[in-house]
């Protein structure tokens, strides 16, 4: 629909420009959250409002980890507060949150005018418009409120916010977040707030957070976001992989961006760069790979315009590009090991028997498996070894069997497929103290295939993980939970590893460790098989060059007036 004139709405903070709700919308609630995806992705805030239930994808059991660690870090600070906070939703009689909304705003606003010491997520709630043009309501879901003695509304007391997150630095968003719910308590409470507290998760020492500045753009920010809903216009889709894979409305948005030939589908791609490929015409895959160099040069730097330009023709080709002549070295030897890791980043207290650990493991990365495939060409034979730590505390011991197994094959060179078992390497060497010259050795056998593709060829791919790149070769993931190709086995991935391996740590079923090992199987044989195919590729190419310069020579002396 067409946004009539906007109309002023003031309060003691914000100027809002609003734009009356749609026809069909007699009550809208902007809750922070949708906020919080407006800002990551408008459209994903669009479809919360407009997008049917039945489109949404379910969610993916490692996010069900994530909220359990979430709910463990709040614990942990409200502890160390010495806070034993009022929890508006055990007074509900459902835990369904969204039905009971109302009910929990109701709930907290009795515990603010009781005057409780705190309140453990509680909402609160401000009519922004609320006559015959329809009803607007903001609401936030602060961490905790912690009264302090400022007078207000409420009486002798006020409420400020504590919010708690698993980041481990201060964010933007956490400060948009922070204005927009003070905003709300300062008009429920009707005093003047603009210092709020977060608990990060490296340090529990609050930090303290002037939002003074940031009132102005959480304004800005409200208004894009109405003005947005009120068009009823979605927005266009963008594809990200790593910031749209937790998605609920992903496999629709993907859909739409694979029919259109959606230019975000290009390794590389960014937002801006679409934004100035639109200016000189360029909307899609297909046009991008049409266009001249010389065209693109206009937008982009030399560089920039050819990797897009040959991504795009490897795509539409479906054809893989060698960039150079030659690949970079890779090793041949009758030996050859292919190693992958599993590990979970955000470990956060874990349990055994549902019995927190050690708290010294709180909070660090857990590498828990450590894969190795080993090929022996000289008798035709593969094998595959796998160090898994059962315990937190096996780290140590999976680490020194890893160094004793390939200590035993020096000369075999160690492929893997990113930067991370480099660094993890460098890490677990220094926590467990290993001497630098075997630290030194062991990383004079190792080989990125990752860092050598990436420089070596296009491929038409739109991401060059190692599952994308190993699919497009023909190579399939199994089905752990089966363990046998199906289609459910292209949709695991390390993150549903994390899940299976806090699962085990729990119930202590053997089962998810099994699920893990044939998982990480799949990733050192992905592995070796795109090895396998740049050695075939790169063998082919020399043959293809040498026939090449065998043909010139021929040529060049056919045509000589004194032939040799």
């Amino acid at each position: 629909m067409a946004i009539r004139p906007y109309r002023s709405y003031q309060h003691q903070l914000f100027t809002f420009a609003l734009c009356p709700l749609p026809l069909h919308f007699a009550y809208m609630l902007l809750t922070d959250e949708l906020l919080l995806h407006y800002r990551r992705c408008s459209r994903r805030a669009f479809l919360d409002i407009y997008g049917e239930e039945g489109q949404k994808s379910p969610e993916k059991d490692f996010l069900f980890k994530l909220k359990a660690e979430k709910e463990f870090h709040h614990q942990q600070i409200i502890s160390h507060y010495g806070l034993n906070p009022h929890q508006p939703r055990n007074m509900l009689k459902t835990q369904e949150e969204e039905v009971d909304k109302e009910k929990l705003i109701v709930l907290t606003k009795q515990l603010m005018s009781q005057g409780v010491e705190s309140i453990y997520k509680g909402v609160v709630a401000w009519n922004l418009i609320d006559g015959e043009a329809g009803k607007i309501t903001l609401t936030a879901t602060p961490t905790v409120l912690i009264k302090q003695n400022i007078p207000s509304e409420l009486g002798n007391w006020s409420y400020y916010p504590l919010n708690i997150h698993l980041g481990k630095n201060v964010k933007p968003e956490y400060k948009l977040l922070m204005a927009f719910t003070i905003d709300i308590l300062n008009q429920i409470q009707g005093i003047n707030l603009t210092r709020g507290e977060m608990a990060l998760r490296d340090n529990r020492k609050p930090h303290k957070i002037n939002l003074k500045v940031w009132f102005s753009r959480t304004q800005e920010l409200i208004n894009e976001c109405f003005q947005m809903l009120a068009g009823e216009n979605i927005p266009d889709v963008y594809i990200s992989r790593q910031k749209c894979s937790f998605c609920p409305w992903y496999e629709g948005c993907y859909q739409k961006a694979k029919s259109d030939q959606h230019l975000s589908l290009i390794p590389g791609m960014t937002p801006k760069r679409i934004e100035y490929l639109k200016q000189i015409g360029v909307n899609n895959m297909t046009t991008l790979s049409q266009t001249s160099i010389a065209d693109l040069t206009f937008v982009f730097t030399k560089g920039i315009a050819d990797r897009l330009l040959q991504q795009s023709i490897s795509l539409i080709s479906h054809q893989a590009i060698l960039k150079q002549p030659n690949l970079l070295p890779i090793p041949n030897s009758d030996i050859e090991l292919y190693f992958d890791i599993e590990a979970d980043g955000n470990l956060q207290g874990s349990t055994q028997g549902n019995n927190l650990s050690n708290s010294m493991w709180c909070d660090r990365t857990l590498d828990y498996l450590l894969g190795i495939l080993l090929i022996d060409k000289k008798n035709n034979q593969q094998k595959y070894y796998s160090f898994l730590a059962k315990t937190p505390e096996e780290e140590k011991i999976i680490w020194h069997q890893f160094l004793e197994f390939i200590n035993q094959y020096p000369n075999a060179p160690i492929f893997h497929y990113s930067e991370y078992e480099v660094e993890t390497i460098k890490r677990l060497a220094h926590l467990y103290q290993t001497s630098s010259i075997q630290l030194k050795t062991l990383l004079s056998r190792l080989f990125d295939l990752h860092k050598i593709l990436i420089n070596s060829f296009y491929l038409p791919v739109e991401n060059y993980s190692l599952k994308t790149v190993a699919n497009w070769l023909g190579f399939r993931w199994r089905d752990p939970k089966i363990g046998k190709l199906s289609s459910n086995g292209g949709n695991v991935g390390g993150d549903q590893c994390v899940f299976w391996y806090d699962q085990w740590l729990k119930t202590g079923d053997s089962t998810w460790l099994e699920y893990i090992v044939i998982y990480n199987q799949d990733d050192c044989q992905g592995t070796y098989e795109l090895k396998k195919w740049m050695e075939k590729y790169n063998n082919f190419e020399k043959k293809k060059l040498q026939q090449n310069i065998n043909n010139c020579e021929v040529l060049s002396n056919s045509n000589s007036k004194y032939p040799i």
